[in-house]
């Protein structure tokens, strides 16, 4: 190679680079809306040439173990992935954080299709904004494109394979985007909802971006879903569905999860809520945010009967289903229904406040709610919303029910619950370390 061609590719590997930090400082300084500049405050130096030859051949065959679909998660190497796409569609800036700066190089691997044969990208670390960066290369604008991505070193060190998706979304268009594991699917609704041509891409990351808070879990995979460039929201709200089976549940009730959104900048997960479908086994919820999302469980549990699920019992009671209210059933005159046993899983230090929305009209009609025990018995009668329950003993009650009691004076005229909610706190498990003094 002559020393001017040398000099040219120097010169576009250091541009490449350069691009890759700029919109890694973006995804992870400015992950939140309302906050659209970054500043780098330090220079990177450059990345090193290295060989394919480091990961012991090519870094993505046919008959490579990056199969389609499938994690093979490390435990000693699961850094937070985030991938954005460029706006012209032909690049992925690639970060890794939370695992702090490695030794020996880091590559990313990456594939496309059924050969999944693309290329391997030497990653760069970045003080700034600490995580490794890299730009992968060569991708077909105005078409969407998938395939296996992991990240290995040459320390030994192999995060395993996860699948991505990177989907073309033409200006004002109507389209639902997936992961490739069928975890999470993102409804663009309406035409006005992106106007411009763009991309998008979802990744589940092999750990989250941060711990999720105290008493929380997460129930499966976090998920970056990043739009082309530094967008961070959408013009209109978009509908988020996330997913969970029993074995992300690992036995967590259904009513206590809850969508969260990552806010980079102030570094915390947002309670996104999100309404339950329990026999379809998701939870959806509107959001105008392009960032990382997880489903957690919660340490409260809540019912907006949008179907029976939450209740073991149920006399003269039905579903308005249209308004998404328990409502006395056809002429009676008074009914009541039970929740399920409401059991706090991973341990509980006392209970928390008891929250419901009601509807007394007309004025014939009436709505209590009463706390039962597990066995049915009554612990407190005629409760108000927000009353705190922490006086009862959980050792005593490690569970509890919920009743509604509904009355009329006149046939076909209801009062209507829209919703409940008890909380509990969780145990705080503390390590005291001894003070040695001389």
């Amino acid at each position: 190679m002559t020393p001017l061609a040398n000099a040219h590719l120097k010169n576009r590997t250091r541009q490449r680079w350069l691009a890759a930090v700029l919109l890694a400082s973006f995804i992870l300084l400015m992950g939140f809306p309302g906050h659209s500049t970054a500043k780098l405050e330090s220079t990177p130096v450059a990345p090193q040439n290295v060989s394919n030859d480091l990961l012991g051949g090519p870094a993505l065959a046919g008959e490579s173990p990056l199969k389609r679909g499938v994690h093979h998660p490390a435990s000693a190497f699961a850094p937070f992935l985030n991938i954005v796409p460029s706006q012209d569609g032909t690049e992925l800036y690639i970060s890794a954080g939370t695992i702090g700066e490695l030794g020996g190089t880091a590559f990313v691997n990456i594939g496309i299709g059924p050969t999944h044969d693309k290329g391997s990208y030497t990653m760069v670390y970045s003080d700034t904004v600490q995580a490794y960066v890299a730009t992968a290369t060569g991708f077909t604008p105005n078409t969407g494109a998938s395939g296996p991505i992991n990240i290995t070193t040459t320390l030994g060190l192999d995060t395993g394979a996860v699948d991505f998706n990177r989907a073309y979304v033409p200006a004002s268009t109507i389209q639902t985007i997936g992961s490739i594991d069928g975890n999470l699917e993102l409804t663009l609704v309406s035409t006005d909802t992106v106007t411009f041509d763009t991309y998008v891409a979802i990744v589940p990351s092999y750990a989250p971006p941060g711990p999720a808070p105290l008493g929380y879990r997460f129930v499966g995979s976090s998920y970056s879903v990043r739009a082309a460039g530094a967008l961070l929201v959408s013009d209109k709200p978009m509908s988020l569905r996330m997913y969970y089976n029993e074995t992300t549940l690992a036995g967590t009730d259904p009513h206590t999860l809850a969508i969260f959104a990552w806010d980079a900048f102030n570094e915390r997960w947002d309670d996104l809520g999100g309404h339950l479908f329990y026999d379809q086994g998701y939870l959806s919820v509107a959001t105008s945010r392009f960032t990382t999302f997880a489903l957690m469980a919660t340490p409260a549990w809540r019912d907006d009967f949008d179907d029976f699920s939450g209740l073991a019992e149920v006399s003269d009671v039905t579903l308005d289903v249209a308004h998404q209210k328990l409502i006395l059933a056809g002429t009676a005159i008074s009914g009541t229904a039970v929740s399920k046993p409401i059991t706090p899983t991973g341990g509980i230090a006392s209970w928390g406040s008891l929250t419901f929305t009601r509807t007394v009209d007309p004025p014939t009609t009436t709505l209590t709610v009463d706390v039962l025990g597990l066995d049915g018995t009554k612990v407190l009668t005629n409760v108000a919303s927000g009353a705190s329950l922490a006086f009862i003993d959980p050792i005593q009650h490690p569970a509890l029910k919920l009743r509604v009691n509904l009355s009329s004076t006149a046939a076909g005229e209801t009062s209507a619950l829209d919703e409940w909610q008890l909380a509990w706190q969780v145990e705080e498990h503390r390590v005291y370390l001894p003070v040695v003094s001389r």
